[in-house]
């Protein structure tokens, strides 16, 4: 045991000045680190713990125990656990820790001050080492109580969230008020649902985490949502989100995207339409899931950025994919077949059909030359048989159903 004998006298002295020490703490410690900047609820916790600790660096002084076995009192423990709680950071609990190691501190060394004798350097050497010893203790026991209750917390607070997510969108026997509270989400406003992932390769971590808040932050500014957003997980690298917005706040899909290539985010974004109240939470999110899987089933082919409401038509036919690939062997024939070069006729095709069948304003889309596109589209016409003539919507939905589909259909 280390041996801090010599202090006992000290520790003892202390006695009859650990109530008014502990008012003068209390008093410091409101005007340093108010109360409002937690709750007004915690403050008979705080001046309860304080208290104890006073309480206990006297009693540990005054009976030689050594500080590096002390455990906290059961009243600091309880703070620090409604401290991580309430998210109070722990540097909030730290620090006043150290300021009351300072006042102690002090005090106890105008006791060892007024008893003059050779050896007070050394008597005020040891309680700094005792101090140093006994802080640290203290800190590390209080930081694996905070940081254990937060863990908790936030565990079973995301578990009882997703629980209150899941019946918003299944159950038709849902009390709303309560999910409202639970959440903290209104419902009775316009939602913005969205899917965010992750395209690294790497196994999930803290980078992950920093692209996914980061990209949800991003968002977040560029819906101008009109409050918090609710945020729940579908997995490691995915997070589903809605925002409160405008009904008529239109998103611009193609500056979101620039903003996450800027930053260098990796990382996509799938988007449902605006919807009004429980149905139109559930039914942006729905959608959002469902453009996530057109993007995905899509490939590295896909924008960054998808819009449900641009892609509905092969979005709302993603649980078909026989059905998908049949009628896109009905209308192109070879063509459907997942090869480059099949896929450069059918973009051609695409682009030409889109541009009014112009071969001039094709080739300006497209950055080549007309007689490049004429021989194309001749290619089509002869050795694929297709009618470039015929815009119909069978055909443009069969080069859609191959841009979308073509890493995952078989034809």
């Amino acid at each position: 045991m280390a041996g801090y004998g010599t202090l006992v006298w000290v520790g003892q002295a202390l006695g009859p000045l650990t109530d008014a020490i502990t008012a003068d703490l209390i008093r410091v410690t409101e005007q340093l680190i108010p109360v409002t900047d937690l709750a007004f609820d915690l403050a008979e916790l705080r001046a309860a713990s304080i208290a104890e600790n006073v309480a206990l660096v006297q009693y540990v002084l005054a009976n030689n125990i050594d500080p590096a076995t002390v455990s906290p009192p059961a009243g600091a423990a309880a703070y620090a656990q409604r401290l991580a709680r309430r998210g109070v950071p722990l540097t909030v609990l730290l620090r006043a820790y150290g300021l009351g190691q300072y006042r102690l501190l002090d005090a106890a060394i105008g006791i060892v001050l007024a008893v003059h004798g050779p050896d007070q350097a050394a008597r005020i050497a040891e309680l700094l080492k005792f101090a140093g010893t006994y802080l640290d203790r203290l800190n590390s026991s209080m930081g694996r109580i905070y940081e254990t209750e937060r863990d908790r917390w936030l565990s079973s607070r995301q578990a009882a969230q997703q629980q209150w997510i899941a019946q918003l969108l299944d159950s038709d026997d849902v009390d709303l008020p309560a999910a409202e509270a639970a959440l903290d989400y209104r419902l009775d406003r316009h939602h913005l649902g969205a899917e965010i992932w992750t395209t690294t390769p790497e196994p999930a971590g803290t980078d992950t985490v920093r692209v996914l808040d980061q990209t949800r932050r991003l968002l977040a500014a560029e819906t101008a949502a009109d409050g918090p957003e609710l945020v729940g997980t579908t997995g490691d690298r995915t997070l589903r989100i809605w925002f409160p917005v405008s009904a008529d706040r239109p998103c611009d899909t193609d500056r979101i995207a620039s903003r996450l290539h800027t930053a260098g985010l990796p990382a996509r974004i799938a988007l449902g339409p605006v919807g009004a109240g429980l149905p139109g939470f559930r039914r942006t999110a729905r959608c959002a899931a469902r453009a996530k899987t057109l993007a995905t089933a899509a490939g590295a082919e896909a924008p960054a950025v998808l819009d449900f409401d641009a892609v509905a038509p092969f979005a709302l036919l993603a649980d078909e994919p026989g059905e998908l690939a049949a009628l896109a062997g009905r209308a192109l024939g070879p063509l459907a077949a997942d090869t480059p070069k099949a896929a450069l006729l059918r973009h051609t095709l695409e682009v030409f059909l889109a541009e009014g069948s112009s071969y001039s304003r094709t080739a300006r889309v497209l950055d080549v030359h007309r007689n490049t596109v004429q021989y194309r589209i001749q290619q089509l016409t002869g050795r694929y048989g297709i009618a470039v003539d015929a815009d119909t919507f069978e055909l443009r939905f069969a080069l859609g159903i191959c841009r979308w589909y073509g890493h995952t259909r078989t034809i």
